[in-house]
């Protein structure tokens, strides 16, 4: 269930939670893409399978790794948002808006 707050948030981000679905490459919900965003916002590390994943090739050794990660990842979901499937990730962002949470963004 996507409560109405989520649903708000969700409307104030929706290009780029779009974006880190996209350079996620599906990996990211809209949910999961906002509770990266916040946490950036909040300068608390995100720890997620796909950022560790980025961690370990880069060689990450504290929490700190991980706001650097995800700042990384913002930054160049921002430069390469209108990406090839940028339309279809804000029509999951806007099916999530509607009430229809995504349990997995996976659809590439």
């Amino acid at each position: 269930m996507i409560y109405e707050k989520n649903k708000e948030n969700l409307k104030k981000y929706r290009h780029l939670i779009a974006a880190l679905i996209s350079q996620s490459i599906g990996y990211f919900t809209p949910l999961m893409a906002y509770s990266a965003i916040k946490n950036f916002q909040d300068n608390t590390p995100y720890f997620c399978e796909w950022y560790m994943h980025i961690a370990g090739l880069r060689g990450a050794k504290n929490e700190s790794d991980y706001l650097v990660i995800n700042r990384d990842v913002i930054k160049s979901a921002i430069k390469n948002r209108n990406g090839y499937d940028f339309k279809r990730c804000l029509a999951i962002v806007d099916g999530n808006i509607a009430g229809y949470e995504s349990l997995g963004a996976s659809w590439f």
